[in-house]
């Protein structure tokens, strides 16, 4: 007779195994439903914010366009300007600025004599949001003197006088008169008998460029 082989577990054991496995089986079960509950919660929160939240959004700051407030020096103030849209054009006459003529001090004899030399036809002028700025240079033209007093001419006559002065540290020439287009100061970048005045300076934001020609004979009636 054949000897039994011995067992690991009691008859009671083996009795309970199959009903504790399906009882743990519907437990993990009932977690796994719970998980998939909770996650599927929170993931719609995430992606639908609550209205409320939504409604309350932080307000922007919005600086002032003008004024002493205002962080930036622009000559127009021009607005949103989608990329699609055409360029937008500001034509209006610069501010009347005041020259701080007086914190320099007078000019020196060789800056007398390179601008009293002939005449100075402004022929050219250019401003990226004003393409017709050029209409209000090429017809005059300044004749400066040695008293640091200059005049103003249109088709040969005199329709302005001024004052200028000349900022050797920086390279600006200080113009006062009451031509806005011409009453500022402007930095200068000149090559013999040309000067370039560009309006970027602590009075000027512009933008501004000018040409300025110097020219041996006076201005005729046509020009």
């Amino acid at each position: 007779m054949a000897l039994l082989k011995p067992t690991n577990c009691y008859p009671e054991q083996a009795f309970f195994e199959p009903y504790f496995y399906m009882k743990n089986m519907k437990l993990n079960l009932l977690l796994a439903a719970v998980s998939i509950g909770l996650g599927w919660t929170t993931c719609k929160k995430l992606q639908k914010p609550d209205d409320g939240a939504a409604l309350q959004q932080p307000k922007s700051e919005v600086l002032p366009n003008t004024g002493e407030n205002y962080p930036f020096k622009v000559a127009h103030v021009l607005g949103s300007n989608d990329d699609t849209s055409g360029t937008v054009m500001v034509r209006r006459a610069p501010d009347l600025v005041q020259i701080p003529l007086s914190r320099l001090p007078p000019a020196s004899t060789s800056r007398k004599a390179y601008l009293g030399t002939g005449w100075w036809h402004l022929n050219m002028a250019f401003q990226p949001t004003d393409t017709t700025i050029h209409e209000h240079y090429k017809k005059k033209w300044l004749h400066f003197n040695d008293d640091q007093t200059f005049e103003l001419l249109i088709n040969n006559q005199v329709v302005d006088k001024g004052r200028w002065n000349w900022d050797e540290n920086k390279n600006e020439i200080y113009l006062e008169c009451k031509d806005p287009y011409v009453n500022n100061t402007w930095q200068v970048k000149d090559k013999g008998f040309v000067m370039i005045w560009i309006g970027n300076t602590d009075v000027n934001y512009t933008g501004i460029q000018v040409r300025a020609v110097n020219s041996k004979t006076p201005p005729s009636a046509g020009n």
